[in-house]
C-alpha cells in the first residue's frame, strides 16, 4: 500500500493528471522499475563479457611473450 502511495505521489509531482486511475499509475511505475532492472542486468552481462574477453586477451599476450622468450633462449643457447 505504501509503495502504491509513493508511486502516486511521484507521478503527481511529475505532472500526471490526478484523474488517471490508480492501477494505471502503479502499472506504469512497475513497468519502469522492471525496465530499469532489465537494462541494468544487460549492462552487467556486457561488462562481464568484456572482462572475460580482457582475461583471454591477457592470456594470449602472456603466451606470445613466453613463446618469444623460449625462441630467444633457443637462439642464444645455440650461438
Amino acid at each position: 500500500m505504501n509503495a502504491e502511495i509513493k508511486s502516486l505521489n511521484r507521478f503527481e509531482e511529475a505532472g500526471f493528471d490526478a484523474g488517471q486511475s490508480k492501477a494505471m499509475v502503479v502499472g506504469i511505475d512497475s513497468l519502469l522499475v522492471k525496465s530499469f532492472a532489465l537494462f541494468n542486468h544487460r549492462i552487467d552481462a556486457v561488462e562481464s563479457a568484456m572482462r572475460f574477453q580482457m582475461i583471454g586477451l591477457i592470456g594470449i599476450i602472456v603466451a606470445i611473450l613466453i613463446g618469444f622468450a623460449g625462441l630467444f633462449y633457443a637462439i642464444l643457447t645455440r650461438a
